[in-house]
Parts: C-alpha cells; structure tokens; sequence
C-alpha cells in the first residue's frame, strides 16, 4: 500500500525564480509531498482556513511586522502544524524575532541546501506522525484507566456505587464539609422481607427487584446524592448539604417512592416496601463501616416497629433499654462512643530501664466489657468492630495531652493498635487526620496483631505501605515462631516486632524458648526490624532478653497498665 502524501502549503512570492522554492519541489518532492502554491499571503491564509495540512512554508520577505504578524495568525490557526520559513533577512534581532514566533525551522535563502531541506520536511512529518499516535495511545490508555477505575467502584448488578466508590465520595464530601461548613445526612434503606422474592421467585427474578429500587432511587434523588450498595438488598445513600431534619423527609420520600407501585412477579403480584434509618454524619465518621454501624440501629428500629418506615434510632433505648437488658445499653453506649478510656504501658530501654515510649490501650465502660478482649468480642457480635476500633484510637490519642506523654527533653514513641479490618475500611487520609499534627508523624506506631490475621497476610501490604509512606511506624504485634509468623515478616516487612508474651514468660529458666529466641532474633535482623518484648514480669527475663539482642521491652516488672 503506497505511503499517503504529506499536504503540504508553499506560501512564496518570488515563483517566477528558477532557483523558486516550488520548482525545486516539483522535481524533489512529488514522491512524499502534495504541493499548494500560493504567491499571495492573503490566499494563503484563506486556504489555511478551509484545508487541513501537515506542513507550512513561507518564503516571503519578513522584515516587516505584517510578516511576523502572519506566522503569529498561522499559529493561531494550526498551532501543531510545523512551519519553515525561507528568509533572506540579514538583520539578527529579527532572525530572533522569527524563531520566537514558534517557527519550527528557519533557513537563510544563501544557505539553502534542496537535498537537506527535504530530508528535515520528512523527518519531521514523521515525528509529527508518532507524536500523534502517542498522542492517540495516551488518550486511549487514560480512557481505559478511567473506564477501570469506575468499574472498581461501581456494583456489577445494580450500577451505583459499591463500598469503595462510597468511600472516595464519602472522603470527598467530607473535605468539601470541612471547608463549607456543610451538613451531610446518612440514609440506609433495607428492603423488606427480600429473602421471600429469592426465595419464592429466584435470585433471577430477585436481581431484577433490585434494579427497580435503584430506578425507583434515581428518580427520587437529587443527581449530588450518592446511592451504594452496602449488601445483598442494602443501599446507603449519602445526602450532601442535608441537616438531619431534611434527612429525615428525604428518606420518607424514598420509602413513598419504593412502596408505590407493586410489581407483578411471575403469577403474583407483589407490594415491595423498604424498612430506613437516618443519621446525621459528623466529621467524626472516618469510614462507611462506622456510618453503617451507627445507623443500622435506626434500621433495626424501623423493622420492630413493623417495617416499611423511617427512623431515627431514638426510639431504640425505649424499647430495649429496660433494667434487665443490659447488653442493649451497652451497645448504645458504643455506638455513642463517649465511654472509653486509655491507659499506658510504658516500652523501656532494657539496657538503662529509661522509658522510650507508651503503648497506648483502651478500655471500655465499666463492667464485664470493660477489658479489651471481651469489648472487641461483643463488637464483633453486633457489627460494630471498625465503630469502636477507630474510637478507641481516637481516646488513645486524645490522651496524649496529659503532660506525662509530653516530656519536650525526650523524642518518646507512642504505640497505638489497630484491628487489620479497620485499617482496611478507613481511607488513610481519613485516619492520618486523627493523629495530633503538632507531633511527628515517625513517632507513632501502628501496632497490628498477627493474631487478627486472615489467612494468606498479602492482602494488606499496600495498606501498610501506605501508612509507612506517610511516616508511620508499623510494628507486628503478638509474633510467636510458626509459619504464619515468618510469611508475616517477609511479606508486610514491618519496622518493628513485638514479640508475644508467652514466650517471653520463662525464657530465663526455659532452653527451648531461648532457643527459639535467638532463631526469631536472627530473622528479625536479617528484616532490618526492631524488637520489644512483651510480658517482661521479672529481672531476669528482662536480662536474658537483653543478652540475647533484645533492646526493648514492656511489661508488668516495672507495673501494671495505668
């Protein structure tokens, strides 16, 4: 296949020349260019604007601004077209003057040379021709991010938003918040009785229902409002500049708009109605699981009053809170959050006994739940993990006010734990603004327990990166000496090992742990990571843990949490 010529405008006034930049392009450049003539430049410029060409040139006598105004306008017209301009001017400031116009080439008449010439036009219609389809390629490859970026946001059956996509709007929002002074109003809708249409029709059949509801979501929303699907037959909405008042008659409006019209479902027809909780959204939420949390009470409430209606969650302490139902005030008073505690223990330098740092813990209302442990374990039990995780660190690091934590002589280390699932959920932008700003980012530690841990600890990696690319210490907490533990190391490689309790208990009197000991020490340092041992009780585990390399520790030898 023949190569496409190259369209090329001469714009000249001097053809009557033998030595005229046209002739020489007949006999020269017939094979590669299709050649435009014009010794006018008002002709020339008129065809610039009803043609497309790849190349321009001007051999005209420019020593007057009309000529240097003229390849201003060419430019103006076709900026990314190359221009050669042929000129016999002596004078060096205009020379400068051309090339400053965005010529792509200037060339003295003396010093023409055809057989050059025509060698730089094809060269550089070439690059022109690669600089596009870079140009194409860049376009295509941003379009396809783009388009794969969306699809990592969206639900594959419903079209909106799914958990992810609701976190980068939340995120979003709540910066605008911040800067407005905005509200923002939460709505989580709750399809009833959904398990009879799968049930009774398919998941077929119930797929389709749900499409309806995001239909019938779309036409009663404003286009600023964000729709996800949270779960099964579970949508969040999330209201931009909505006080809780108007929340409210929203999510009454939504609930109207899903009960309006029954569907007809195979042979029967059936009334589709939705049971809603409303939530004002404060600047204190740092991630949908915390909003969903705290606003599937309000469902809850919906749904034993008798569905199919808006609530707040205000009526739930009524109905639940009797003396004798206990665990009920407990989870109201985890879901308000202003029940908790921190304490300290304080991470020693093993060789002088001088304090390096605190690991800040949490502890919970007053009674059975109070220890972390079983207060993690009823939160779990009631969805409310990544709710009370992030209020928990927020207590700890709130704590750091008190003067004791603010020694100026000293650069202390604070420690503070997190549950691998809330690191997850929480966008860390969202959680680097919980840390004090007046304290360097590299002094806190993100403690993670290897106990907490699912399976294969690949999946968070890049959630640690990203805490370490913001200056934060990660340390694995509760590192035993099975297999889990050493995968664990190599994959998230963490600045800092804790090494658990157990076996540091004895290690004084115990070969085997010693043992066992100086092997983790080895692969530890092989890491690069620090050690602290933890559970320290006596002298002498403190002293061998220092003689087998073991610079730091934490434990009940020197007291008790407090």
């Amino acid at each position: 296949m023949a190569k496409e010529k190259a369209n090329v405008l001469l714009i000249e006034n001097n053809s009557a020349d033998p030595l005229a930049l046209s002739k020489l392009m007949e006999f020269g450049a017939n094979s590669h260019f299709s050649i435009e003539t014009t010794n006018l430049l008002n002709i020339g410029l008129s065809r610039l604007k009803a043609n497309n060409f790849d190349m321009i040139l001007l051999d005209l006598p420019l020593e007057t601004h009309k000529g240097l105004d003229a390849i201003r306008f060419i430019k103006e017209q076709a900026m990314a077209v190359p221009i050669f301009v042929i000129d016999k001017a002596e004078d060096d400031i205009l020379k400068e003057q051309i090339k400053n116009a965005g010529v792509h080439e200037y060339i003295k008449r003396s010093e023409l040379d055809t057989q050059q010439f025509f060698k730089s036009m094809r060269h550089t219609l070439e690059i022109q021709r690669l600089e596009i389809k870079l140009k194409d390629a860049v376009q295509e490859l941003e379009a396809a991010h783009k388009k794969l970026q969306s699809l990592t946001d969206i639900d594959n059956l419903t079209a909106v938003l799914n958990r992810t996509g609701l976190e980068r709007a939340l995120e979003e929002e709540h910066k605008r918040a911040k800067r407005s002074g905005d509200y923002l109003s939460a709505v989580l809708l709750d399809c009833d009785n959904f398990d009879r249409i799968n049930q009774s029709f398919g998941h077929g059949v119930g797929d389709v229902v749900l499409k309806e509801v995001v239909g019938r979501l779309k036409e009663t929303l404003r286009p600023t409002d964000y729709i996800a699907r949270t779960g099964g037959d579970e949508f969040l909405l999330l209201l931009p500049e909505t006080r809780f008042p108007e929340g409210m008659l929203v999510a009454e409006k939504v609930r109207l708009a899903v009960a309006e019209s029954p569907l007809r479902l195979a042979s029967e027809t059936v009334r589709l109605t939705a049971s809603l909780g409303v939530l004002a959204v404060s600047q204190e939420c740092y991630s949908i699981e915390e909003i969903l949390s705290l606003v599937r009470l309000a469902v809850q409430e919906s749904k034993t009053l008798g569905k199919n209606r808006v609530s707040s969650g205000e009526k739930h302490r009524v109905l639940s809170g009797n003396s004798s139902d206990a665990l009920g005030e407990l989870m109201d008073k985890l879901r308000q959050g202003d029940c908790f505690r921190a304490v300290s223990m304080p991470i020693y330098d093993l060789s002088n006994e001088i304090i390096v740092g605190y690991e800040m813990l949490s502890r919970g209302p007053s009674g059975p739940f109070e220890m972390p442990d079983d207060l993690f374990r009823v939160s779990v039990e009631h969805n409310l993990l990544t709710a009370v995780d992030l209020r928990c660190l927020k207590t700890c690091l709130q704590a750091l006010n008190e003067a004791k934590y603010r020694d100026r002589t000293k650069k202390l280390r604070y420690h503070v734990n997190l549950f691998p699932s809330t690191i997850i959920d929480t966008p860390i932008e969202r959680l680097m603004q919980l840390f004090p700003a007046d304290i360097e980012p590299e002094r806190f530690c993100i403690e993670i327990s290897e106990q907490q841990f699912i399976g294969d600890p690949a999946y968070l990696r890049d959630y640690v990166m990203a805490l370490r690319k913001r200056g934060l210490l990660v340390a694995i907490d509760d590192v035993g000496f099975g297999r889990s533990s050493l995968e664990s190391l190599i994959i998230l490689e963490p600045d800092i090992v804790k090494i658990d309790r157990k076996y540091v208990s004895g290690v004084a009197t115990d070969e085997a742990k010693s043992y066992s000991l100086k092997r983790l020490i080895k692969v530890v340092n092989a890491l690069g990571s620090e050690l602290i041992a933890e559970g320290i009780e006596m002298k002498e585990e403190a002293q061998i843990l220092l003689d087998l390399g073991v610079n730091f520790g934490q434990g009940w030898l020197w007291g008790k949490p407090s």
